[in-house]
């Protein structure tokens, strides 16, 4: 392949993943890097119709799941203070769920870490009486 078709390639093959991405409404490729909550938000908000829905649903759901398992491994140091305090038998899907709720009735957290947003989300819904 010469570098004209090579570069012919890249090109439409970068106006299509554009263009998937447009499907998405705010989601883009670059939001898997988590800077904000709100790139988690589009990342757990990919439309069922948009190519990346599957990744980008397992990508959120380990987002969330890493989260819990963080929140677990601490939970025993003395500095520990429970913040969040789930019925059992919680899942994923319903944490996403508050975190979506929360981030679109207070978008003012948006531009925070996602797992900040994602424990002040959780925390309003469930939190733990001191």
């Amino acid at each position: 392949m010469n570098f004209k078709t090579w570069l012919g390639s890249l090109l439409l093959s970068a106006a299509a993943l554009l263009a998937l991405n447009a499907q998405a409404g705010d989601y883009s490729l670059e939001d898997f890097n988590l800077n904000t909550a709100e790139d988690l938000l589009d990342v757990c908000t990919v439309k069922a119709s948009h190519a990346d829905h599957a990744v980008a649903t397992a990508f959120c759901y380990g987002f969330f799941e890493g989260a819990h398992h963080y929140d677990d491994a601490i939970e025993n140091t003395t500095a520990y203070v429970d913040i969040v305090c789930s019925p059992d038998g919680t899942t994923r899907t319903e944490a996403v769920a508050v975190f979506v709720a929360y981030l679109g009735a207070n978008p003012q957290y948006g531009s925070e870490k996602p797992v900040d947003a994602a424990f002040r989300a959780l925390s309003s819904k469930w939190p733990c009486s001191k």
